[in-house]
């Protein structure tokens, strides 16, 4: 009997729509943006492990419709075999420098943008949209789909956002090196 009124209870739930992942919510974002923020990233802007990477093999952060973003550049060398990303370092909540790095070739090298970007957040309790803002460029929207977390060797945890590009094809520059 118990497993019928939990098949019943699942379909209803299916059905209405009680048991939808609701969409993360703009704290959730803001206050894992906020936990990469170290205080040496804030007197001056550098890459580090601060940094939510983005792998950009094959110019993917230029061309992807879903982005994802990890707080642990460890997550790349674990599991992953890309060797080109962007970088957000955070400055602020709601503020970041964007950067490139590779480590395809020896010497690894980096590139910092000397343009900040920041974030505007609107929606609902469903859906949470995100804005990237700067100064000279069009803004980039932003779905925000999920927050996840991976687990790493050595007890790690890498956090992930992941992010649906609208409208845009053209990512915040046009080229990071």
């Amino acid at each position: 009997m118990k497993i019928i009124l939990t098949l019943i209870f699942l379909l209803v739930c299916i059905n209405v729509g009680f048991c939808q992942n609701l969409s993360p919510t703009r704290h959730q974002v803001t206050k894992l943006f906020k936990s990469s923020i170290d205080q040496e990233s804030k007197k001056s802007i550098s890459v580090g492990n601060s940094a939510w990477t983005i792998c950009n093999q094959d110019s993917a952060f230029f061309k992807a419709d879903t982005l994802r973003l990890y707080n642990n550049l460890n997550y790349f060398y674990q599991i992953s075999t890309c060797c080109k990303f962007i970088l957000w370092t955070f400055y602020k909540k709601n503020a970041f420098v964007l950067s490139g790095m590779q480590v395809c070739k020896e010497p690894a090298s980096s590139s910092i943008r000397t343009e900040y970007y920041k974030i505007r957040y609107f929606g609902d309790k469903k859906e949470l949209y995100m804005v990237v803002l700067d100064r000279k460029r069009q803004p980039e929207f932003f779905r925000v789909i999920g927050l996840q977390e991976i687990g790493l060797a050595d007890n790690n945890k890498s956090k992930v956002i992941v992010l649906k590009g609208l409208i845009s094809k053209q990512r915040l520059v046009g080229s990071v090196h």
